[in-house]
């Protein structure tokens, strides 16, 4: 499939820290493609790029075959970006916003205006067209925001926590929108919402202190546990030092959690699990629960000690 956004060996670093370190890859075009990780993992650093607002320190990045470094300016029309901070003026109206956003991005006056109020009319947001986006929720702002970067309908979407902040109905109308767009738009969304990256991109990057750990589908990550999973035990009482103390140094038990009657350890030995198992119910187990390992515990997982 073709590519619509090739990058290789990506690095930006501010104040002596690399925020992104390294990056390669490419993304087909027409594809939904979701960026994942912690606060400061590098997500919207690596989307304000690839709008343009910011330079790369070294590396290549090519939108549809058009180098970005080089000629950056040929790129901006094909983009469109939500940042994930408000950045509305408010000297102009939520009209005059988004129709002035479609006018930087290669549209004349008056098609971005007209463009401007179907799509206010398509979002059920007519009425504020001529306020100020002061008077809006942090929800309604992201709606505006999420208008204003599709307005000249652009080849390549670039959304940071698009649906933050939205309720549940500004949510489906969103995700709707991005569904249609797809046809002929390559949309990248960075989110902490893992639940999003689930049900709608057909690609998942994890990134961690700025470089992608782990890059395919969602069955192809979840296909790397290899069989790991997850249990839980409750116990009728707190849980002794004497039995965490069997458990701790097994090598075959990764990431033992004790929390005052519940127990949370994760293995791919069945064996193992029915080895903790029989000792539980001599310390009186109350409760249990397994589960094979899912996307947030592959997530946790690579940002947080990680999984084996």
């Amino acid at each position: 499939m073709e590519a619509s956004i090739t990058f290789k060996k990506v690095a930006k670093i501010i104040k002596g820290e690399a925020i992104l370190s390294d990056l390669s890859g490419g993304i087909e075009k027409g594809s939904i493609f979701a960026l994942i990780g912690r606060n400061g993992s590098g997500k919207s650093m690596f989307l304000k790029i690839l709008s343009g607002l910011v330079e790369n320190d070294s590396g290549s990045i090519y939108l549809k075959g058009i180098d970005l470094m080089t000629r950056g300016s040929e790129t901006r029309i094909l983009t469109g970006y939500m940042p994930q901070i408000v950045d509305l003026d408010l000297r102009l109206t939520i009209l005059e916003n988004i129709s002035l956003y479609g006018q930087l991005h290669g549209l004349s006056r008056d098609k971005a205006e007209n463009r401007a109020v179907n799509l206010l009319h398509d979002f059920n947001m007519s009425k504020y067209k001529d306020s100020f986006h002061n008077i809006l929720s942090n929800g309604q702002i992201r709606v505006i925001q999420y208008i204003r970067s599709i307005i000249h309908n652009p080849e390549i979407l670039l959304l940071d926590e698009p649906t933050k902040e939205m309720d549940l109905h500004y949510k489906k109308m969103i995700w709707k929108n991005i569904d249609k767009m797809q046809k002929n738009t390559t949309i990248i969304f960075a989110t902490q919402d893992l639940k999003d990256a689930e049900a709608y991109a057909e690609r998942i990057a994890i990134l961690n202190n700025g470089a992608i750990q782990m890059d395919g589908t969602l069955d192809k990550l979840i296909e790397t546990t290899h069989g790991l999973s997850r249990y839980r035990l409750l116990f009728k009482e707190n849980i002794k030092d004497e039995f965490f103390d069997q458990i701790k140094d097994n090598p075959r038990i990764q990431k033992v959690k004790i929390n005052g009657r519940e127990l949370e350890f994760y293995t791919k030995d069945r064996q193992e699990f029915f080895k903790v198992l029989e000792i539980a119910i001599k310390d009186q187990l109350s409760d249990l629960d397994s589960t094979r390992c899912d996307l947030q515990d592959l997530f946790f997982g690579l940002t947080d000690g990680g999984l084996e």
